[in-house]
């Protein structure tokens, strides 16, 4: 789920496999939904403007177009603004 994590938070034109979307169970169909919907309602597209505020070996961590937040990884972040709401998470992702 983190590769979805960062795919669907981040620029580009992301592509979700058939399987992983149909075939790997009702949680992970609904792990990469919510990710798909977050995308859309924040208007993520391929122009996005990405600001890299962490990046080491167990901690990434990135504002998007200054209106979404994503960490991936087992290292300690939070965002230091409060207007900040949890939307998504998983077992090593939070948006």
């Amino acid at each position: 789920m983190e590769g979805y994590a960062y795919i669907l938070t981040h620029p580009g034109i992301p592509t979700v496999f058939y399987d992983h979307f149909f075939d790997w169970g009702d949680s992970f169909h609904d792990e990469i939904a919510k990710l798909m919907e977050i995308r859309k309602s924040q208007d993520i597209h391929s122009r996005s403007a990405v600001k890299i505020l962490e990046a080491s070996s167990n901690l990434y961590s990135a504002i998007i177009d200054d209106k979404l937040c994503m960490k991936i990884g087992e290292g300690p972040w939070c965002p230091s603004d409060p207007e900040w709401k949890l939307a998504a998470c998983g077992d090593r992702y939070a948006v």
